[in-house]
């Protein structure tokens, strides 16, 4: 096969990794799905009930760098079996936190939980990694993406499904019992099928590694960084109040799973075109696009507390998002040369997920203490200072 034939067809690995997500990524949606509700069981304190959502998007923050030298000491696929086994054990120590009423064990759990989520978040950089032509990589990016539709899915459905593995008592542990099962499924996926890295680094990029303060100097890194940035803290500073705000407002528990399941399908589903709009409506404008989107959710979700508000700003929230993420992460490929790679990856990953803590933590405070609008109102500073930001880079480029 020739190169020009196989840069149409993208590598095993990515699709792999695509299929892998319902069983390595769910954690992230029944969190979010389930993490207030059950805090709201365990403690008193209204404030904290969010807590568990954050300390699992502070765990994905904390291991960013470590897991990234993990990657780069045993390979990616040794790091993502292991990440996928110690998920499963993690999982049932918050099924048994939960049991006993334990809420700093299910906090801690949830740490733990997100220690290993952070290796997850690398698979579209192993994506990127198994492509041989750059062009591939906006496709890879999104096909790896495209695999959380199921994760949204099966995520919040482990309440349901847990109904069949009664180990312990209570529903909620339950649930985490279906994860950890799911968990060791994705392990042993990834360790039959997943093909070791060949990554082709041309002589150059193996000799230069550029250090940090020169890498930085590039405009284009900021960009890509705040675009990711915006994304994901506005997304989780949203996304984390919803299902609590909904119960505030007279919604019941399965509304509230409904308006989530909606909103990660939104955020995964557009990566079915996302690639396709980048090659003809170009990344600043993509990202431009996003950020109108997440200013219009805001506007739905100020509109009222009905079911069709909620619903229709949470899926608006996850488009914006796909498109704002995609594009960051794209344009962050274009950055780096290849053995500065793991060091850049985990700067922006780290510097996303520490906003995003920010974001989930903030939620129950200014939730409970100012209220829906107020945190929308919020919303809106972050989305304009990324349009700003985009028009005068577009502006530099043309």
């Amino acid at each position: 096969m020739n190169s020009s034939t196989s840069s149409r067809f993208l590598p095993w690995n990515v699709w792999l990794l695509a299929l892998i997500q319902p069983f390595v990524l769910s954690v992230g949606a029944m969190n979010v799905f389930l993490g207030g509700i059950i805090g709201t069981q365990l403690t008193d304190n209204n404030e904290w009930v969010t807590l568990p959502v954050t300390a699992l998007i502070v765990g994905v923050s904390a291991f960013i760098f470590p897991s990234a030298k993990i990657q780069q000491h045993i390979g990616r696929k040794h790091a993502f079996t292991l990440a996928a086994l110690l998920s499963a054990f993690f999982a049932l120590l918050a099924g048994y936190s939960i049991e006993q009423s334990s809420f700093f064990g299910y906090v801690i759990s949830c740490f733990l939980l997100g220690t290993q989520l952070s290796f997850v978040g690398q698979y579209r950089f192993a994506a990127i990694e198994s492509c041989q032509h750059n062009h591939q990589h906006p496709s890879a990016i999104s096909v790896v993406l495209l695999g959380g539709i199921s994760a949204a899915i099966v995520g919040p459905e482990l309440l349901n499904i847990g109904h069949y593995l009664p180990l312990f008592t209570n529903e909620f542990s339950n649930a985490y019992i279906a994860l950890a099962v799911i968990e060791l499924i994705g392990a042993t996926l990834l360790w039959t099928f997943m093909k070791p890295l060949e990554i082709n680094n041309d002589l150059q990029s193996n000799v230069i590694s550029r250090p940090l303060t020169t890498i930085f100097r590039q405009k284009m890194l900021w960009l890509a960084l705040a675009s990711g940035i915006t994304a994901y803290a506005v997304m989780a500073f949203l996304m984390t109040a919803t299902p609590l705000a909904m119960q505030h407002h007279g919604h019941d528990i399965q509304s509230a799973k409904w308006v989530i399941q909606s909103h990660v399908l939104a955020m995964y589903l557009p990566s079915l075109f996302t690639a396709v709009l980048i090659r003809y409506v170009g990344l600043y404008r993509l990202i431009t696009i996003g950020s109108l989107i997440m200013l219009t959710c805001i506007g739905m979700g100020l509109m009222g507390h009905t079911l069709h508000n909620y619903w229709l700003s949470l899926v608006l929230l996850g488009i914006g998002w796909n498109f704002m993420f995609i594009c960051g992460t794209t344009l962050l490929a274009q950055t780096y040369r290849a053995g500065e790679r793991f060091k850049v990856q985990a700067i922006n990953d780290f510097s996303i997920t520490a906003f995003q803590a920010s974001g989930s933590l903030g939620a129950g405070f200014v939730l409970f203490s100012k209220g829906w609008e107020w945190m929308l109102l919020v919303s809106i500073l972050p989305v304009s200072v990324l349009l700003l930001a985009n028009f005068m880079m577009k502006k530099q480029q043309n």
